[in-house]
């Protein structure tokens, strides 16, 4: 009797050990490290604009899809302070007139947008965009979509799956254990 609880106490000891030590950790040690795939570098520039004649700054708001927004509010800010607003056209067009050199922030509900903004005169040769692009829900909205990351959801099935194998195993080596004092019990 005793011999078999012990081996449903090791059963269940193990299968939670499982459950707890990832399987990656315990391949990693026996073998060196290797890096699984490259990382590709994300560019955090900031996009170069050159402005029009009179400082004009031109930008559209669009879709996912790249469909035009037409009639929506296209606020503009530089150091926190709101520099202008605007409605965008029929084709997702908006305008600020008589800015000057600077880092600007367009924004469109919540899509916010960076862009640092040059005279012709004062332009470097890196400045090559002549429109501030907004995709609603790209720009700014960044962490709010996809929220959820598939790597946790996966690791949360499987220590589920985990749990219930574990619970049919001890189930079964419970019923054995049945059987088993059943038939030492017997004359």
């Amino acid at each position: 009797m005793f011999g078999l609880h012990f081996v449903k106490g090791a059963a269940v000891s193990l299968a939670t050990l499982g459950m707890m030590i990832p399987q990656g950790q315990l391949l990693a040690e026996s073998s060196p490290a290797k890096p699984i795939a490259k990382q590709s570098q994300v560019n955090n520039r900031i996009p170069e604009i050159v402005l029009s004649e009179g400082g004009t700054l031109t930008g559209r708001v669009c879709d996912h899809s790249g469909k035009a927004i037409e009639g929506t509010k296209v606020t503009l800010k530089e150091n926190n302070k709101v520099v202008g607003t605007t409605i965008t056209n029929k084709a997702g067009v908006y305008t600020f007139k008589n800015l000057k050199d600077g880092v600007y922030y367009p924004s469109s509900g919540n899509t916010e947008g960076v862009f640092r903004v040059w005279t012709e005169k004062s332009a470097p040769p890196s400045a090559k965009h002549q429109h501030a692009l907004l995709v609603m829900g790209e720009n700014g909205a960044r962490g709010q979509f996809g929220g959820i990351d598939p790597t946790l959801v996966i690791l949360t099935a499987g220590v589920i799956a985990a749990a219930v194998l574990s619970g049919v195993a001890i189930n079964k080596i419970d019923k054995l254990t049945d059987k088993v004092n059943d038939l030492s019990v017997s004359p």
